[in-house]
C-alpha cells in the first residue's frame, strides 16, 4: 500500500461509516412506520412481532458492523496522525491533515492558510514525497 492509498483510505472508511449510519436511520424510520401501521393487528397472527424482530435484528447487525468500521477508522486516524507528525514542516503537517483528515478542498485550506490553492497543492506534493520517505509500514489495513 502506498502512502497515498493509506491517506485516502481514511475518507473511504469515513464515507462507508456515514452510509451505514444513514441506512440505520432509514431502517429505524421503516421499523417505526411498520410498528405504527401494525398496532391494530393482533399479535397472535405472528406478523407483527416477526416484522419488528426482523427489523431489530437488521439494525443490531448493522450497528455491530458500524462499530467495527469505527474501530478501523480510529486506528487509521492514529496511524495517519503518527505519520504526519513526523513531518518536519508544520505547514506540510497542516495541509496534509486538512486534506486527508478534514477532507477540505484546496481552496478552503488555501484560504485558511493565506496561500493560493496552487501553492497548497505544491506543499501537499512536497509533503507526500516526505511522507513516502518516512513510510516504513506497508502492512495492509484490513484485519
Amino acid at each position: 500500500m502506498t502512502i497515498k492509498e493509506l491517506l485516502t483510505s481514511h475518507k473511504a472508511t469515513d464515507d462507508r461509516i456515514n452510509c451505514m449510519l444513514e441506512e440505520v436511520a432509514q431502517l429505524r424510520a421503516l421499523a417505526e412506520r411498520s410498528t405504527m401501521r401494525m398496532t391494530g393487528e393482533s399479535c397472535s397472527k405472528g406478523g407483527y412481532s416477526d416484522k419488528v424482530g426482523v427489523n431489530a435484528a437488521k439494525i443490531a447487525d448493522l450497528e455491530i458492523k458500524i462499530d467495527r468500521e469505527i474501530d478501523k477508522l480510529v486506528d487509521l486516524k492514529d496511524r495517519i496522525f503518527d505519520l504526519v507528525s513526523r513531518l518536519d514542516d508544520p505547514t506540510e503537517q497542516t495541509v496534509t491533515e486538512r486534506h486527508y483528515i478534514l477532507h477540505e478542498s484546496w481552496e478552503k485550506t488555501a484560504e485558511a492558510l493565506g496561500y493560493t490553492p496552487r501553492h497548497v497543492q505544491r506543499i501537499h506534493n512536497r509533503a507526500l514525497g516526505h511522507l513516502e520517505a518516512l513510510y516504513d509500514d506497508p502492512t495492509p489495513l484490513s484485519a
